[in-house]
């Protein structure tokens, strides 16, 4: 107890009124920091009054770190690090939704298409307030992430408390888990060789789908394509630099710019732009970030698009997936800021659409079937205002 006692004593001391007069401090060195981390540690295993999971405090430690940075870079957990890769792979079984913790809230960026939380109506810009009976919080997120794959490898239907601004009352979802295949491209040909190309995500198979889908654009005759990024939560760099070379047949695309050399990078397109010569409209909307943005601004800025829609979600950030060694999970770490060809930095800005059209009534149809060619389409509001610009016979 005189121990205990002494320690208390000495921990008030260091918060007494003597240290307004050292409001500076110098930052530790390496050394005094790995110190500081082992004496804490060694305060709380021995004092905490539960016994002390180690490797669970280890992974507490390591999210408090990157809580100091940006809501973007974090240390992905074995589970977590497997997730990311079935994403970036373009399949995998679970429920569908894609989150970001901003300001402070668990908010959606979109529901993935064909998935649960899709057919349930959830939104980008919903709030996500519990899954069952677990809180979800910044703090939380390891643990939800962990739950949820849980839940989805035992095919458990979870329950989703949600918040939505238009809405004064709580909103409750039921989701099943299911195999989803993330189609990141869509095509459909509309009346008056209108294209209509649909990008989700951008994910290993964007490129060649999109490549694919540009064959057909030309077999038909395709003069004029509307590109709907909205509610693509962005995905892999690489490939929303390759889609938008098929675009481009000259200048800048992106650059990138971050404290280590490599970090510094400009991507150039090539001369081949495959889809060089329709003339194109992009729909954008909140939802649409991260690398729908890179496509989205390298197009505005090359005048080669108008943007219709809602401004963007503004996410100018590139985070690089580094793996640890001897672990089994990675460190996903913010280490470039990108700017769009005219040097415009988007980062919680978003990109303006030329023209803004809200979505009336909520409606949206982005992906066509066949048996939905009857004109059903056109009551997506952002969808018709852009397919009608089109087809104005003269315009600026």
């Amino acid at each position: 107890m005189p121990q205990l006692f002494a320690l208390l004593v000495g921990i008030l001391l260091v918060f007494s009124p003597l240290a307004e007069e050292h409001k500076e401090v110098a930052a530790p060195t390496l050394e005094e920091a790995r110190e500081l981390i082992v004496t804490v540690q060694d305060i709380v295993e021995y004092y905490y009054v539960d016994p002390v999971d180690r490797q669970a405090m280890l992974e507490g430690a390591l999210k408090g770190l990157f809580e100091a940075l940006d809501p973007h870079s974090t240390y992905l957990t074995p589970q977590t690090l497997a997730l990311l890769r079935e994403a970036n792979d373009g399949h995998y079984y679970g429920y569908g939704i894609e989150v970001s913790i901003e300001e402070g809230v668990v908010q959606v960026i979109t529901p993935l298409a064909h998935s649960s939380a899709h057919y349930a109506g959830i939104k980008p810009g919903d709030i996500l307030v519990r899954v069952d009976d677990l809180a979800a919080t910044p703090d939380t997120m390891e643990q939800l992430i962990r739950y949820i794959k849980t839940a989805s490898r035992e095919d458990r239907t979870l329950t989703l408390t949600l918040k939505r601004e238009a809405s004064p009352m709580p909103l409750t979802v039921s989701l099943q888990p299911s195999n989803i295949t993330i189609d990141s491209a869509q095509f459909q040909s509309l009346p008056h060789q209108v294209g209509y190309l649909k990008i989700s995500s951008f994910n290993r198979q964007t490129t060649s789908e999109v490549a694919r889908f540009s064959d057909r654009i030309r077999q038909e005759g395709v003069q004029q394509l509307i590109l709907d990024l909205r509610n693509n939560p962005g995905g892999m760099f690489d490939a929303a630099v390759q889609v938008a070379d098929m675009f481009l047949d000259a200048g800048l695309i992106v650059s990138t710019h971050g404290r280590f050399l490599d970090a510094n990078n400009d991507y150039y397109a090539s001369d081949a732009a495959p889809l060089g010569q329709l003339e194109v409209v992009v729909l954008i909307n909140e939802g649409s970030a991260s690398a729908a943005e890179i496509l989205a601004g390298a197009l505005k800025d090359h005048h080669k698009a108008i943007l219709f829609g809602q401004t963007s979600f503004g996410k100018g950030t590139v985070q690089s997936l580094i793996p640890l060694m001897g672990q089994q999970g990675a460190i996903k770490l913010t280490t470039a800021r990108y700017a769009t060809p005219n040097g415009t930095f988007i980062d919680k800005q978003g990109i303006d659409p030329d023209v803004q059209v809200l979505l009336e009534k909520a409606i949206e149809r982005p992906i066509m079937a066949e048996s939905e060619m009857n004109g059903s389409w056109l009551q997506d509001s952002q969808l018709a205002a852009a397919y009608e610009w089109l087809l104005q016979p003269s315009r600026e």
